[in-house]
């Protein structure tokens, strides 16, 4: 409980108008990352990212390495389906396909492509 009280102090810091607070927070949720493989801190940002549209948020889940990627892919998938949230995260996966990742290859064997094609399909994009 006390890493989420701290997960929730560093996303109300990230958007701070200070560039070294942001710069600070950026560079501890990046350690973090490296430390931890779980999906719960990629899923807080990409959450945090839909509620708030942060800049910062939005460049930490954009350089995310492996294994990371597969957790954003799953959660990018799952908001699909959710008409609230669909423009946005479709907003998100715009900007991490267009820097051309790493990883951009499991795209085509991810859960989320033929979640998108029945998008397309249903025209309920």
């Amino acid at each position: 409980m006390a890493q989420q009280a701290n997960v929730g102090e560093l996303l109300a810091m990230l958007d701070s108008p200070m560039l070294g607070v942001r710069d600070d927070v950026t560079a501890v949720f990046k350690e973090n990352l490296n430390s931890d493989r779980g999906p719960m801190l990629v899923n807080t940002l990409v959450d945090y990212y839909l509620e708030t549209s942060s800049q910062p948020a939005l460049h930490i889940l954009t350089t995310l390495q492996e294994p990371h990627d597969k957790h954003l892919l799953d959660r990018i998938n799952e908001y699909v389906g959710k008409a609230a949230t669909r423009l946005s995260i479709l907003s998100l996966l715009g900007h991490v396909i267009r820097l051309q990742p790493s990883w951009k290859h499991k795209l085509s064997q991810a859960p989320l492509l033929p979640s998108l094609l029945k998008c397309l399909k249903a025209s309920w994009c």
